[in-house]
């Protein structure tokens, strides 16, 4: 008997060795980082796969490569540049996807569902508009970092914790797919040998709508999210710049039906450090309390601007439509142009503080 149980487990050991995947030196290879799209026709898209190689030997440093091809699938573009590589490519390690501006606004649809059908690519990945190229950008060379790539992302999610709204792969299909939402995505671009977050891409279905820079890229964030970090600039006009951090700041819409049609009630709350007091006595209620209503007027001020950017663009970026269905308006498709927006901002701010 023992011998037959011998037999079985040998047999049994056989068998799940056969369904283990072969193993894969990372040496052995080309590990994908970043991928770009560039518009060329209606038919055909450049594709551009950024990397690293790092020569043999004890002091070599890492080189950045950029392996582009052309054509209309991206199937067939992947197989023209795997034969530019002496190794496997592999794209399990993309951490970012960058569409140029131009391709934007013709639609990035059918790129965004084919990588979401990848398996090989994680929804946690962000996606990324350039303007200009995006070969531009990955073929660059950093100084502060081994690759390009890598550079990219790190500077998208710094911005992201700082300055910009959060969006990736998982959060854009859900706003694309959604029925009272339409997308962004965090705008880049290369200014001389600069890399540079620029501002927020704002889209209507999957195409390119506008742009807006950073400081709208900033009120957007705080409308959309709740957020713990970030700089505030308040012009006091008779003293020097106020510089504020924000340590916590939340935002809520609160829909309301009323004679002329539809209206909502925007509240911010913000709690901030003073940061640089324009040469205010910090020590005083009332210098305080000065900051804290310059700061709520200008919350409020840029906050209707933007409101009322995205009305005349017909963009939907804030689910303002979703806050009109869930609230059980039956016309909510229609009335996203008309809404009036009523923001009132309450801020707390404590007398000073370090730069973190």
């Amino acid at each position: 008997m023992n011998g037959y149980k011998a037999c079985a487990l040998l047999l049994c050991m056989c068998l799940l060795s056969s369904c283990i995947p072969d193993s894969k030196v990372l040496e052995d290879v080309q590990l994908i980082q970043s991928i770009g799209y560039d518009y060329i026709s209606d038919r055909e898209f450049q594709l551009t796969a950024g990397a690293t190689y790092t020569p043999p030997g004890i002091q070599s440093k890492p080189q950045n490569i950029a392996l582009t091809a052309i054509g209309r699938t991206s199937k067939h573009i992947r197989q023209e540049i795997q034969a530019q590589s002496p190794r496997p490519i592999e794209i399990g390690r993309v951490g970012v996807i960058l569409f140029d501006e131009e391709l934007a606004r013709r639609g990035i649809g059918d790129h965004v569902d084919n990588l979401q059908r990848d398996p090989n690519i994680g929804r946690d990945i962000s996606l990324v508009i350039s303007k200009g190229k995006s070969n531009e950008i990955l073929s660059a060379q950093v100084d502060q970092h081994e690759s390009v790539s890598q550079f990219v992302i790190d500077l998208v999610r710094q911005n992201m914790e700082r300055t910009i709204p959060r969006i990736n792969l998982h959060h854009f299909l859900f706003q694309y797919r959604g029925l009272g939402f339409d997308p962004f995505l965090p705008l880049i671009e290369k200014k001389g040998d600069n890399i540079q977050v620029s501002g927020v891409a704002l889209f209507n279905g999957d195409r390119l709508i506008d742009t807006i820079d950073l400081k709208e890229g900033y009120t957007l964030k705080v409308l959309y999210e709740k957020i713990r970090k970030g700089i505030i600039e308040i012009d006091l006009k008779e003293e020097k710049e106020v510089s504020i951090q924000n340590l916590s700041s939340n935002t809520k819409f609160k829909p309301e039906k009323t004679i002329n049609g539809y209206k909502f009630n925007v509240s911010i709350k913000m709690d901030g450090r003073v940061m640089e007091g324009g040469g205010l006595d910090l020590t005083q209620k009332k210098n305080i309390e000065k900051i804290e209503k310059k700061t709520e007027i200008m919350l409020e001020k840029e906050a209707l601007a933007l409101l009322e950017k995205l009305q005349k663009l017909n963009v939907d970026p804030l689910g303002i439509k979703e806050e009109l269905r869930q609230a059980g308006y039956k016309d909510w498709k229609k009335q996203y142009g008309s809404v009036q927006f009523e923001v009132d901002a309450k801020v707390h701010l404590i007398q000073a503080g370090i730069m973190e």
